[in-house]
């Protein structure tokens, strides 16, 4: 049965690879125009020697301070006088009442949950409870139900095995829990933020949290600093180091590279169709992810062969308040871009109409001239068929002739062309507010903490908490609206 899909399946992955990140071949019937224009050679700039002189708004990159020990602790955990009493069933109904779900965890809820320790399938109910998440389309809700999880007192882990499939395994923080056979899953939580329950192969990466107060006077967490176990790192990213590490003259590095960020099997990856897996290595080298779990994390596939118009992705990984989307249905080489200038950290993808392909990129670095550029894969047919991985001029602000937007990929016919039908642009909502110079506007979510929204909004908690006139050491509320200032 397997061989009978193998050519349809070949017959799809040809047809991508000429769609995507792929010029089209020449087409030998194409007739000679005695007025064709004068192509005009796309514009490829070495690595520069010294650091590109980034323009305002982007600040220069400083080191995350480790989180103060004075930042209280989670959004939405109870009191311990709340907390005392609270049945696992009671625990649950917290949770669910923090997510809102249509189809809530209780009625996910699985009959059994295996304990790597013992090697034993056990029932479900006071002691461990698991829920299946495998109907989740936006991963990122799974990161959701962690956080409301934990504040409600659960160390919740995502897994996967044979028989359960994907699931939550939630472990509620009751007195004795540490000496049971679910003890171990509670210290490994606590223990660090890469820690595992040992022997339990099946867990997957997520973000853990803080432990609440009323876990660390009932003895079951220790006292962290705010911010530790989600390692929350404000600091600015630094797209231009993460993007020029990726160059790639010659072919051969070309495979080179691909193969390292391996999307694949990495063997078998393809320089040609590598613009998305590129573009993900990039954002994840420079720290630019929302903190937490989502269909991004630790997997460069997640951008492989993406078209939004079609599967959603990239755009569709992310939760919808964490990035701003343009779309423009007009031609990227004639386009105006001083109406919607692009900035550093924009992922930008374009349509191809005929003669071309679609592409993805992230525009990494700009200067003070007005230039704008990118590292990305460039796939040559002629004179000689070869890809390379080349930092590249995209445009300049006050030449509308310069770079490879208005000359090479707008107008090559035979290498192919990009963004001449449309175009999208991607821009992370902290960068937004630092680009305009405006203050955003965030509602606390369970879970959350000074630095972990820090994190999520890369500006300083500290300036949180002057801009709202924050007591740091009282925790933040569910639905709170904070003010997140622009930096500087």
């Amino acid at each position: 049965m397997v061989r009978h899909g193998r050519r349809p399946f070949l017959f799809c992955l040809l047809i991508w690879f000429f769609a995507s990140c792929q010029p089209l071949p020449a087409q030998p019937t194409l007739p000679a125009q005695a007025d064709a224009p004068t192509l005009v050679e796309p514009t490829f700039t070495s690595a520069p020697t010294l650091t590109p002189q980034p323009t305002a708004p982007q600040s220069t990159p400083q080191p995350t301070p480790i989180p103060a020990a004075i930042y209280a602790g989670p959004a939405g955990c109870p009191t311990a006088a709340e907390q005392a009493g609270r049945s696992t069933a009671d625990m649950l109904a917290y949770a669910d009442q923090l997510l809102e779900w249509k189809q809530p965890l209780a009625r996910r809820l699985l009959l059994r949950a295996r304990n790597a320790l013992t090697g034993e399938y056990a029932l479900t109910g006071e002691d461990v409870l698991a829920f299946s998440t495998a109907d989740l389309q936006n991963r990122y809700l799974i990161q959701d139900a962690l956080n409301a999880l934990h504040v409600a007192g659960f160390a919740a882990w995502l897994r996967k095995d044979e028989k359960l499939g994907e699931h939550i395994l939630a472990v509620p923080l009751r007195p004795g829990v540490l000496d049971g056979p679910w003890g171990a899953y509670v210290r490994a939580y606590f223990a660090g933020s890469d820690a595992l329950p040992e022997g339990d192969s099946s867990i997957i990466d997520t973000l853990k949290l803080t432990p609440c107060e009323w876990m660390v006077q009932a003895g079951l967490a220790p006292r962290l600093p705010a911010g530790t176990l989600e390692e929350a790192d404000w600091s600015q990213p630094d797209f231009a180091a993460a993007a020029l590490a990726y160059l790639a003259p010659a072919p051969a590095e070309a495979d080179a590279v691909a193969h390292r960020i391996g999307w694949l099997d990495g063997r078998s990856e393809s320089p040609a169709l590598m613009c998305g897996p590129l573009a993900w290595a990039i954002l994840n080298d420079a720290r630019a992810f929302p903190p937490g779990y989502g269909g991004w994390v630790r997997t460069p596939k997640s951008f492989w062969l993406p078209k939004p118009s079609e599967n959603g992705r990239p755009w569709s990984l992310f939760p919808p308040d964490t990035y701003t989307l343009r779309h423009f249905d007009q031609p990227l080489g004639t386009f105006d871009l001083s109406a919607y200038p692009l900035e550093v950290g924009d992922l930008l993808y374009t349509y191809s109409g005929s003669n071309g392909f679609d592409h993805v990129l992230i525009v990494s670095e700009s200067d003070a001239q007005g230039n704008r550029f990118a590292v990305t894969n460039l796939v040559q047919v002629t004179p000689v068929k070869q890809v390379t991985i080349q930092r590249v001029l995209l445009y300049n602000d006050q030449d509308p002739t310069a770079g490879i937007l208005r000359n090479a990929w707008a107008r090559d016919l035979v290498n192919g062309r990009t963004g001449d039908k449309a175009f999208e642009v991607f821009r992370w909502t902290w960068r937004e507010k630092d680009i305009r110079q405006q203050a955003a506007q965030y509602n606390v979510k369970p879970g959350d903490t000074l630095p972990l929204v820090a994190a999520r909004w890369h500006t300083p908690p500290e300036a949180i908490v002057s801009a709202n006139r924050l007591d740091p050491s009282l925790p933040l509320k569910i639905g709170q609206e904070l003010t997140i200032p622009p930096n500087p």
